[in-house]
């Protein structure tokens, strides 16, 4: 048996981009793998291209009809024989020495039950990422505001994690199901993301974070809820789009009013009644949020945005931030 198989789903994925994207499985430094192509229901010259592949470590899946990536990937992670399985998408190319570096920093770290990359979006920058590595409260806190990652195609899986607890893609994401595996498996166990750029990430108008974007925030937003109930009795659809909007950051320029004060303040009051947060560190994140929200907004002077500060975040909060992001870059001021 293998001991890592590769998984790519691909639906009418240009061919040169598939092209890519196998020859850069095939060409790992690491050779023990199998790699499971899942064809879902392609209409254009792909599969074609994948009938004249004669590498006996593929092996390929058609479905019938176009099932999505979703229950495409579920498909892949069944057929798996592997130790680990990892992601891979069509489009993407991975670095020659990916497989090699994920399957030793997991053999020598059992604890961890997936594992990721930082990527590239320019084949030119190779350096690794400086930042030091989330924990997992911090990445657990971080995930009731946003998806915190990995990078879903450079993900390693521990398969007897996946097969011992019976833990599959939740086929309601169409999207985003990335996501809702991340807040399955972080009740489980530890998952890391290696400083390394071991994928080349390809932004095009075809791929799902832009084709498919709102589609995906609506995913998005099944998880969030998920996380938000368990702090919270019950949660309208104005605050959980309002919470969307604000915490994943992706918004800029969004007015801190009274009711996104509230709100933040009302998660706070939750976990610190729940406990299901480090305190200090949840509200640290949350207070983060809020300046976040105040120094964004557009056409807004040092003293609107101190007035600002001091009435929605307390005092130690905004010291903290000033401390850490100085007067000038807190402000705007150059």
């Amino acid at each position: 048996m293998p001991l890592i198989s590769v998984v790519l789903p691909t639906y009418n994925t240009s061919v040169s981009f598939l092209r890519e994207a196998v020859d850069s499985i095939l060409a790992q430094t690491f050779q023990d793998f199998e790699l499971i192509v899942i064809d879902d229901g392609s209409t254009n010259e792909a599969p074609a291209y994948l009938d004249s592949l004669t590498d006996p470590r593929i092996r390929l899946i058609r479905n019938e009809r176009n099932l999505g990536i979703t229950k495409s990937l579920n498909r892949g992670f069944r057929a798996s024989r592997g130790k680990y399985i990892a992601r891979m998408d069509g489009d993407d190319v991975s670095v020659p020495d990916r497989l090699e570096k994920q399957f030793l920093f997991m053999e020598s770290h059992p604890e961890v039950i997936v594992c990721g990359s930082k990527v590239s979006f320019d084949r030119n920058d190779t350096l690794p990422d400086r930042k030091k590595p989330m924990d997992m409260e911090g990445y657990r806190i971080r995930m009731l505001f946003c998806n915190p990652g990995p990078f879903h195609p450079t993900a390693v899986f521990r398969r007897e994690t996946l097969t011992q607890h019976q833990i599959e893609y939740d086929e309601r994401l169409k999207y985003g199901q990335d996501y809702g595996m991340w807040e399955t498996l972080s009740q489980i166990g530890r998952i890391y993301t290696l400083p390394d750029k071991l994928l080349y990430f390809r932004r095009h108008e075809d791929s799902i974070s832009v084709a498919h974007r709102s589609e995906q925030i609506q995913c998005d937003m099944l998880t969030q809820q998920k996380l938000l109930l368990r702090l919270l009795d019950h949660v309208t659809p104005a605050e959980q789009e309002l919470h969307y909007r604000y915490s994943t950051g992706y918004y800029p320029g969004q007015p801190m009013t009274d009711t996104v004060g509230d709100w933040y303040r009302r998660l706070i009051a939750a976990n610190r009644q729940k406990r299901i947060y480090n305190c200090r560190r949840f509200n640290r994140y949350v207070h983060h949020i809020m300046l976040r929200t105040i120094l964004q907004q557009p056409q807004t002077g040092f003293l609107k945005k101190a007035r600002l500060v001091f009435r929605f975040v307390p005092l130690y909060a905004a010291v903290y931030e000033l401390s850490a992001l100085g007067l000038k870059k807190l402000f705007g001021r150059r």
